[in-house]
């Protein structure tokens, strides 16, 4: 990182961002120090800080301890609380939101729960927005001091309109415009993606998937999704859609039944709403399984979580189940590995409640598949990693912003 020299306005605009990306990141630090590793001048950073302690982006901390003699130096400091930011992540039946400075700390979270096999409304967005304002209201935050709303839903976002292209979850989508509803609240800026991508985003920069460039985020839970990070950047497709790999074709379908498509889709093969359906309908056909012991024989009781708590105790016909739940998804993995050649692949979802019985047979199936090993790893952020991706996206965008003016 090094100061530029040049053009006078341009230079002033590119080291404001510098010193204050550096102080950001690595403050408490001496103005000494950031003319040290900018390499700029004592007099250019000191013009600098003071127009920045002016702005109330940057604080003076107090004095560091020398050895020896001379006059300490004065520290710098980011101020995170010039501004807000605010994550939602509307994946899942906990609609998750959270506040967070400008250091991407969460000040405070809360969650709106709705029914999964509920459609969501327009009407449904504005008990959120009433949950955000009773959150900023508590932390005595005003509206005008947050920059940035992230939103990471399920579905296809046109990004010039700001409505849904694809979102079975919404009943009436090509009618509900996110944005819109949020920009009116808020006034604030509002940047809205899909669910999976904020989730390998935010395990990209803070979980599991630090350090590597070419990584690949899969969610399996009410449905199945994937975000690519390639050469240490999101992709997104031409259209936004790139990783809906719920549509993929498990084997090959009779094409002149466009009605058959539904029953080969991946979805239907691997999602867990699939899979409690798949194991009703074997028990309801006379199926033994310790399921029933644990639901008490009632089949509306039956759920993942009953699911897993049978594979823990060696249920064979659960053990069957998982196994291929395993050999689905190594299939899809491995050709994903093959044509993006892949560092790291981490698995997010509800599915990870399985364990090592899921993992461990998935990692030796795909890299028994390829020729090269994949790094196959669970979420380490879990149901938090779109909110962390909220803030991660949220962050940028408003460092990015901050000298427009």
């Amino acid at each position: 990182m090094k100061g530029k020299t040049g053009n006078p306005k341009l230079v002033r605009s590119t080291n404001l961002n510098l010193i204050t990306e550096l102080v950001r990141r690595q403050g408490p630090i001496s103005r000494a120090d950031v003319a040290k590793i900018l390499k700029l001048s004592a007099p250019s950073v000191s013009s600098i800080t003071e127009q920045l302690i002016a702005m109330g982006i940057v604080e003076e901390m107090g004095t560091r301890d020398l050895v020896g003699s001379g006059r300490p130096p004065v520290m710098l400091s980011f101020n995170r609380h010039y501004g807000y930011i605010i994550a939602i992540d509307l994946a899942g039946d906990k609609i998750r939101l959270a506040i967070g400075d400008l250091m991407g700390n969460t000040i405070v979270e809360d969650e709106v729960q709705f029914a999964l096999n509920a459609a969501i409304i327009s009407d449904d967005f504005f008990a959120v927005i009433r949950k955000l304002q009773s959150l900023l209201e508590q932390q005595s935050i005003s509206r005008e001091k947050v920059h940035v709303v992230c939103v990471g839903t399920p579905g296809i976002i046109n990004k010039e309109t700001g409505y849904f292209q694809v979102a079975p979850r919404y009943k009436e989508w090509n009618k509900i415009n996110i944005r819109q509803l949020i920009e009116r609240e808020f006034q604030s800026d509002v940047i809205v993606m899909n669910d999976i991508n904020l989730s390998v985003i935010g395990e990209s920069r803070y979980g599991a998937g630090r350090g590597f460039t070419n990584l690949l985020g899969i969610n399996i839970d009410i449905g199945i999704g994937a975000g690519m990070i390639i050469n240490g950047q999101l992709y997104e497709g031409s259209r936004l859609a790139a990783g809906e790999v719920g549509y993929w074709l498990c084997d090959t379908p009779n094409m002149d039944e466009p009605g058959d498509l539904n029953n080969h889709y991946l979805d239907f093969r691997l999602s867990l709403n699939s899979l409690i359906y798949n194991v009703k309908q074997d028990l309801q056909n006379g199926q033994e399984s310790k399921v029933l012991d644990y639901c008490r024989h009632n089949l509306d009781k039956v759920t993942f979580e009953v699911f897993c708590k049978a594979v823990e105790s060696q249920d064979p016909y659960c053990l069957k189940k998982t196994k291929e739940l395993v050999q689905t998804l190594a299939g899809v993995l491995s050709n994903m590995s093959l044509l993006l050649d892949l560092e790291l692949i981490v698995i997010g979802g509800d599915i990870i409640k399985l364990g090592y019985a899921f993992i461990q047979p998935l990692r030796e199936l795909v890299n028994r598949l390829v020729p090269l090993t994949t790094t196959i790893v669970f979420s380490e952020l879990g149901e938090r990693s779109g909110i962390y991706g909220g803030f991660a996206v949220a962050m940028d965008h408003v460092m990015g912003k901050l000298f427009d003016e």
